[in-house]
Parts: structure tokens; sequence; C-alpha cells
């Protein structure tokens, strides 16, 4: 577990699969224009199950790290965040995050980016830490920049809404 003031960022865990689905199908329109992916992989409670055992495992062989965002007051999920496509040859990662429209505006991502970053360098020992952000995904720009992420160019045709 990660802990900063207002956040506790957990691994993924069967524990919270059924409040991760709940919740993500709920917020299926906000957010599957970046992440139809998973919304693909996750939809029903079963499918959610089997996509998190597979996040799960990729955690135990160092694949990639993946996280909900709780609040520490409430325990209530409130987002994901996660490094994946690790080359530890560099080392390196893609960094992805959500946070569920109901708690948006309130500067969470920031928090819990802030914490994810210092984990990943600190405790994994990554050097170069990356997002890809959609041209039209504003707020995640904001967040990038915000948390002192620098910008390197635009990847064209990388990726395709759904």
């Amino acid at each position: 577990m990660i802990e900063t003031k207002r956040l506790i960022l957990k691994p993924y865990s069967l524990d919270f699969v059924e409040e991760f689905y709940t919740k993500f199908q709920n917020n299926k329109t906000y957010l599957e224009d970046y992440f139809s992916k998973t919304l693909s992989a996750t939809k029903t409670l079963q499918e959610a199950k089997l996509y998190f055992q597979k996040k799960i495992e990729s955690c135990q062989k160092n694949e990639g790290f993946y996280f909900g965002i709780f609040l520490k007051e409430s325990d209530e999920l409130i987002g994901h965040l996660s490094i994946r496509e690790i080359d530890w040859s560099v080392p390196k990662g893609e960094l992805a995050y959500f946070i569920f429209n109901d708690f948006s505006g309130n500067k969470y991502s920031y928090e819990a980016l802030e914490a994810f970053r210092y984990f990943c360098m600190n405790e994994k020992d990554m050097v170069r830490i990356f997002m890809k952000i959609a041209p039209d995904n504003i707020a995640s720009k904001k967040v990038a920049e915000f948390c002192n992420f620098e910008f390197e160019g635009l990847l064209k045709n990388d990726y395709r809404k759904r």
C-alpha cells in the first residue's frame, strides 16, 4: 500500500473487484474513450474477476503494477493507477490512471500520481515513467503538467478511440 494525505493506493486484490466492476460500469460513458480495452475485458463481474487475476499475476511477475485509489477517510474506491509495458532493461514503464467521474475535480489524481511516481522511481528503481495522453484529453494533460511530466511529442495514429 501507498499512503498520501487523503488517499490509500492498494495493489489490485479480489477483495475490491466487485466495487471496481460496479463503479467502472457506472462510469462507462466517462471512461470509454480512453479505457475501452478495460471496458471490453470487464463486461461482466466474472470477466472483471479474471481481469483482476491477470493484473495480480502481472504484478507478481514484475510485468506491471496495478492499484486501486481509495479515499483514506472512507475506504471508498475512487479510481485506478497503473504502470505497465515495463521494460526492465531501462527500466521504464507507461503510467495510466483514472478517477471516477463523481470524484474528479478534487485534485486526487495529482496526489495519487505524485505518490505512485515516487513508488516507481524509489521502490522499483525506474528511471523513466511516461504517459500517453490523447490530444483531446485536456484534463490529463493538465495533471501531467502539474506533476512535472515533460511533453516529448505527439505520437500520430498511436491510439484509436472506440
